[in-house]
C-alpha cells in the first residue's frame, strides 16, 4: 500500500512501535524498573525520529 507521503504500513508501524514504548516507559516507570523505563524511552524516541524521517519536508508540500 503506498501512500502520498511513502510506504503507509511502514508509517503505521513506526506508529505502533511508538505507542508501545511510550506505554513500556510509563509501565516500567510506574513499577520501579528505572532501567527497562530508560530502554523503552529510547526505543519510544528512536520511533519518533522515524516517524518524523518519514515527514520529512512536509511544508514544501503546499
Amino acid at each position: 500500500m503506498e501512500g502520498r507521503n511513502g510506504n503507509l504500513m511502514e508509517t503505521g508501524a513506526y506508529w505502533l512501535f511508538y505507542v508501545v514504548s511510550v506505554s513500556g516507559t510509563l509501565l516500567h516507570w510506574r513499577l520501579g524498573n528505572e532501567g527497562m523505563a530508560a530502554v523503552c524511552a529510547a526505543a519510544a524516541l528512536l520511533g519518533a525520529i522515524l516517524i518524523g524521517r518519514g515527514h520529512g519536508g512536509v511544508a514544501a508540500h503546499r
